[in-house]
């Protein structure tokens, strides 16, 4: 047991390091622009470099939320709230804040925290919405003792050579539209993970993407 500890100790630590170094790096590309952005905005006002401004401003307040939130996840043993949750009524929130996503459904209560649920699901949708492309669809089902929530767009997909490790930190496809902080979906494995579930990558039918997300069932279901 002591072992067990040490080695898991051990295996944090290694990783809030490797954490830590890609962090850095990718917070000095935000903050390289805004720094050139009040700069240029000394030479007099202008309405595009503010609007430049305030996006990287937002850029890096993402970044710096979802570096602190997978550092927690990854330090947690257990979910901190965990209640019933009514995880198609999440998903019919989150997609309407995305036109022309369409859902569809069963009822699905499972136990977990709906907030990081809900960061889950935006995290799937934003991703869709940032690589993908038209029509995005979202899917809930049970299958036996556990739900899967689908989301599938009608993209290029994402190449073979980068699918086992888009959901690691800081990893993003060698696709040119690869933008976003390279955490959105290392996000959505660690909070599958800490209700019980996993999410993974796989190419439909068309060449789209589809990410799928299992999760259990409540325990009195």
């Amino acid at each position: 047991s002591f072992n067990r500890s040490a080695e898991r100790i051990e295996a944090l630590v290694s990783a809030h390091k490797m954490l830590l170094a890609n962090a850095s790096h990718e917070l000095r590309t935000p903050l390289s622009r805004i720094r050139l952005g009040i700069e240029l905005l000394k030479q007099g006002p202008d309405q595009k470099r503010e609007q430049a401004l305030t996006n990287d401003i937002a850029e890096l307040d993402q970044l710096i939320d979802e570096i602190l939130l997978s550092s927690r996840l990854d330090a947690i043993g257990k979910l901190e709230v965990r209640e019933p949750v009514d995880l198609l009524g999440l998903a019919a929130e989150e997609c309407a804040r995305f036109p022309g996503v369409t859902l569809d459904g069963s009822a699905a209560m499972i136990d977990g925290d709906p907030r990081l649920l809900r960061r889950l699901i935006r995290n799937l949708l934003e991703n869709a919405a940032r690589h993908g492309k038209p029509p995005v669809t979202v899917s809930l089902q049970q299958v036996g003792q556990r739900f899967e929530l689908t989301v599938a767009d009608g993209g290029s997909g994402i190449p073979a050579s980068d699918r086992d490790k888009i959901f690691e930190p800081f990893k993003k496809s060698s696709a040119e539209s690869a933008t976003g902080t390279g955490l959105g979906l290392t996000l959505v494995r660690q909070i599958a993970a800490r209700h019980g579930g996993d999410a993974v990558y796989q190419a439909t039918a068309t060449g789209g993407s589809e990410f799928r997300v299992s999760l259990p069932t409540r325990a009195n279901s």
